[in-house]
């Protein structure tokens, strides 16, 4: 009897740990304010890769809220509306009228929210991280960060950004998940950087810009701590037209 109710209690606590990993499918996406290969603004191409892709967590680079060049769309709020996911904007500067940054798409609720402004040179363009928390299904929730580094051919902004996201979410122990547009190659110090932290989920990827023909690595997906994360899949969408750089999916599983 007592080794029925030792194996009985083992293959439900085994019962228990698999329920508790979850699941989570992550996109990271710069959508050149929406403006394709063929220089059309197309907010529907790219919202097509993310049904297609049907990922739990997108972040999003080079979005565009209410500006002039983009016909005072709301882009994020565009593409929610076809998703049918919640939204977190994320403003790096005022342009044309509106505000111009990173966005969050996600198919779980937002439970908080903050912009946290990057260093930057005076005279270089200003730079944000968007972080959120997301409570997923059963008691786990993790962060979401999304990000886009400085585009300057000299390094010294892009480096010091990455270390203030190193020094920000260095032993938390929270999950996270840090994505977007880095501008930075993986054998850079800004990516050495941040590996210091980060694990990247991306590690065996290939180019991803220009998205017609790719020829540098500079969109990563990266999760921290790495012992609370599995990578089981990561992949470069082969999308050609929707933007300038292709999308990037990870599937990965929290402990």
């Amino acid at each position: 009897m007592k080794k029925m109710l030792l194996i009985t209690a083992v293959c439900f606590t085994g019962m228990t740990l698999f329920a508790q990993t979850q699941k989570v499918k992550v996109l990271t996406y710069n959508i050149h304010h929406g403006e394709n290969m063929k220089q059309v603004l197309d907010l529907q191409g790219i919202a097509n890769v993310i049904l297609a892709t049907n990922p739990d967590l997108v972040a999003l680079q080079e979005v565009d809220s209410a500006t002039d060049r983009t016909g005072q769309t709301d882009q994020l709020k565009v593409l929610a509306s076809i998703t049918g996911m919640y939204t977190y904007f994320v403003k790096a500067l005022d342009l044309g009228g509106g505000g111009y940054g990173t966005g969050i798409l996600s198919r779980y609720p937002i439970e908080n929210g903050t912009t946290m402004p990057l260093p930057s040179t005076k005279g270089n363009e200003p730079r944000a991280a968007g972080i959120v928390t997301i409570k997923l299904p059963g008691d786990s929730s993790l962060r979401f960060v999304t990000t886009h580094l400085d585009a300057g051919k000299q390094a010294t902004d892009r480096v010091a950004q990455a270390n203030a996201l190193a020094d920000y979410f260095r032993e938390t122990g929270i999950p996270t998940i840090l994505a977007g547009d880095f501008n930075a190659l993986p054998a850079s110090k800004e990516i050495t950087v941040l590996k210091h932290v980060f694990t990247d989920a991306t590690s065996q990827m290939g180019p991803t810009f220009p998205s017609d023909s790719p020829r540098i690595k500079i969109d990563y997906i990266m999760v921290t701590p790495k012992h609370k994360w599995t990578i089981t899949g990561a992949r470069i969408i082969e999308e050609t037209v929707a933007s300038d750089h292709r999308p990037v999916l990870c599937e990965l599983e929290l402990k």
